[in-house]
């Protein structure tokens, strides 16, 4: 039952008694008669809530610190409850799972359980969780903020939250025979790939400051556009010389050393006379008793954050170049090749694309005249046969006819 209270300060306060406890929250409204009626209308629905049986507290008060213990009480009261928690359904469910899925994916579900759904979600019945509580959480998690105030999770990572989630609920749908409460749920609009490639001047220059023992590593970066998964996965064995080629079969993740993600990263890349020198030099400078291509100062493989620190970012900044994500060297290769005329879906399968949508899609703008000359040359055709056509027209004598030929065999 909710009532309302008037404070000796002037204030309105909710008075609720739920689960045999009392709570107090503050309206943070004056005591005015349009704040009163706004108040006694939500307190209104709060009792028919509580009435249903569908009353949630963060519902109503969704920063408030009482939520935990009234979602606590509540626990206690349906401990007999024939459906689980979330917590206790979500921890079973990502026990069922584990087993189909590479340790990098189960640390990630593990992560986004403990950083975000358990925190949320965990002290609620799964019958309990709606399309707008679940809204709720997404509006929390795009409210985050760094220290400088800048948005903390990109769309595209909320949406990627949300994953295990839906397929938690989805499971838990059909496994108790409960309506599936995110049928409506759409995903945020994701923010477009901001790519800020090198161009072959800046190339140059950062090969020209990088350290020595880096330069070929660097070279095979810029020249292939391989990932840095890709090329700290790189195998001695994957490397072959003796047709020119390099076989991208593995990706070194987390400290593991995994098949690649998806059929289309499996390839293989031509070597160009550059980057055969650059891995014969790189594979020559190494052990033979190590694997890898590429290690660091104690012949392991490499930690692309260890890379970026002590590398990437340094390089960069001596080089006088603005600082961007290593990635870009990816971009880079992308955009040199398309700007070198070489065919676009040659591009695709260097870089291991499903198709060549992406290479139109975000590289286009950063190549010279891609844009501004688009259709010049169909225009050009077209006015030239024109203008053939006209000439011919001018110069056909009036007593000419054109005649159909005949249906005969004459010639």
């Amino acid at each position: 039952m909710v009532t309302i209270r008037f404070l000796d300060h002037g204030y309105i306060q909710y008075d609720i008694s739920l689960l045999g406890k009392r709570f107090r929250e503050s309206s943070g409204l004056p005591e005015t008669p349009a704040n009163i009626k706004k108040v006694k209308a939500k307190i209104k629905t709060m009792n028919a809530q509580i009435a249903l049986g569908k009353f949630e507290y963060r519902e109503f008060f969704p920063d408030s610190k009482k939520c935990a213990k009234f979602e606590q009480l509540k626990r206690e009261k349906h401990a007999s409850s024939c459906l689980p928690f979330f917590d206790n359904y979500a921890k079973a469910w990502f026990d069922r799972m584990s087993h189909q899925w590479k340790n990098t994916y189960q640390e990630s579900v593990e992560g986004i359980l403990r950083l975000y759904l358990l925190p949320f979600f965990g002290n609620i019945l799964l019958s309990d969780i709606t399309l707008g509580l679940v809204q709720e959480f997404r509006t929390k998690l795009c409210e985050l903020t760094n220290p400088d105030g800048s948005k903390r999770l990109t769309n595209k990572r909320i949406n990627i939250i949300c994953v295990p989630l839906i397929s938690i609920l989805y499971a838990a749908s059909e496994e108790f025979d409960m309506p599936y409460p995110l049928e409506r749920l759409k995903p945020l609009k994701e923010e477009k790939s901001d790519p800020k490639p090198l161009n072959q001047e800046e190339v140059f220059r950062f090969l020209e400051v990088v350290p020595d023992e880096w330069r070929d590593y660097y070279i095979v970066r810029f020249y292939t556009g391989m990932r840095s998964c890709e090329v700290h996965g790189l195998l001695r064995e994957c490397v072959d010389f003796e047709h020119g080629r390099i076989m991208i079969r593995h990706n070194w993740v987390r400290k593991e050393l995994t098949d690649v993600k998806t059929p289309k990263s499996r390839r293989d890349i031509k070597m160009t006379p550059t980057v055969r020198a650059a891995l014969e030099r790189a594979v020559k400078a190494m052990p033979e008793d190590v694997d890898f291509v590429f290690t660091n100062d104690k012949g392991k493989p490499l930690l692309t954050h260890q890379v970026s620190k002590k590398i990437w970012y340094p390089t960069l900044k001596k080089a006088g170049l603005e600082p961007r994500r290593p990635y870009q060297t990816r971009h880079t290769a992308a955009v040199l090749h398309l700007a070198a005329h070489e065919n676009p879906l040659f591009v695709s399968r260097l870089l291991g694309h499903s198709g060549t949508r992406m290479l139109y899609d975000v590289y286009a703008p950063f190549i010279h005249n891609a844009l501004d000359n688009d259709g010049s040359a169909f225009e050009a055709m077209m006015q030239a046969r024109m203008s053939n056509n006209a000439s011919n027209h001018n110069n056909t004598p009036a007593d000419v006819s054109i005649t159909q030929p005949s249906n005969s065999n004459e010639v």
